[in-house]
């Protein structure tokens, strides 16, 4: 089976979650028995089909519970759930937490992504926390590009000659920012300094707005941009988060990488 078919399949079950799924369609959208079918899933994803769908209606519940006005048991049956006991039960067995704490903001966000497939994937997790910051301003070299490849090249000759001078290991004392925008014109911006003052430096405002935070374990390059690109297939389409995608913020600290997405 080519994973075109199975993607069709959860592109299917994810515009039905507050629906009745139909598991014969499943096998007509992947032209394949439903009981090999249910084989090649539970080998790919260590799960069944119907514990998937039902991950993803919770993690869409949790969602909905967290950020909305709308009643636990309405969101219940929104999810095809029977009765208050079977959903509450259910959303603690998965979360941790009870539909009641949920909503009153107790524990950190969380979401069960869409499944997609391809070779070679690499599963990550994808807790996440919301969060509402406040303006703050940075010092720091600003370089600008024509087009993505232009931008990144640039980012590479800057990281060298901040290393070579010293500024990167001053950086790096206060919590080192690395800023990527995208303006009106279509130019690509990017931003590398800290909230330590830099006469020499040009002064830059990172507005304050409700953002999304990832917290990444790792400084090393490669990593973080598979991550981030993880994030832009799984993480967004799995939630109904309107994220500004013109702007990205990363923020260094220790060993660690904070990745902040604003949201509308």
């Amino acid at each position: 089976m080519n994973f075109h078919c199975l993607n069709k399949m959860i592109e299917y079950i994810e515009n039905n979650l507050d629906n009745k799924i139909d598991f014969n369609e499943l096998s007509k959208i992947t032209h394949t028995n439903l009981f090999i079918l249910e084989r090649i899933f539970m080998f790919l994803t260590d799960m069944t089909i119907t514990e998937y769908i039902k991950k993803r209606r919770l993690s869409k519940a949790f969602e909905e519970i967290r950020n909305t006005n709308d009643k636990i048991i309405d969101i219940a049956f929104k999810y095809q759930y029977n009765s208050a006991s079977s959903f509450n039960r259910a959303f603690k067995q998965l979360f941790s937490i009870t539909p009641t704490e949920c909503k009153n903001g107790i524990g950190n966000y969380k979401i069960i992504p869409i499944e997609y497939f391809e070779v070679n994937k690499e599963k990550y997790s994808f807790d996440y926390e919301i969060k509402k910051l406040s303006s703050i301003h940075i010092y720091c070299h600003h370089i600008t590009a024509k087009n993505h490849s232009e931008l990144l090249y640039k980012i590479k000759r800057l990281y060298q000659e901040v290393k070579t001078n010293g500024t990167y290991n001053a950086f790096n004392e206060n919590g080192m920012y690395g800023i990527f925008s995208k303006d009106e014109n279509s130019s690509y911006h990017y931003y590398l300094g800290t909230t330590k003052y830099f006469p020499n430096l040009e002064k830059y405002e990172i507005k304050g707005n409700k953002y999304v935070e990832f917290e990444f374990i790792s400084r090393e390059q490669s990593e973080i941009v598979a991550f981030e690109e993880k994030i832009n297939k799984q993480w967004i389409p799995s939630t109904n988060y309107n994220i500004k995608s013109k702007l990205k913020i990363e923020l260094y600290k220790d060993n660690n990488c904070f990745i902040y997405l604003p949201i509308k």
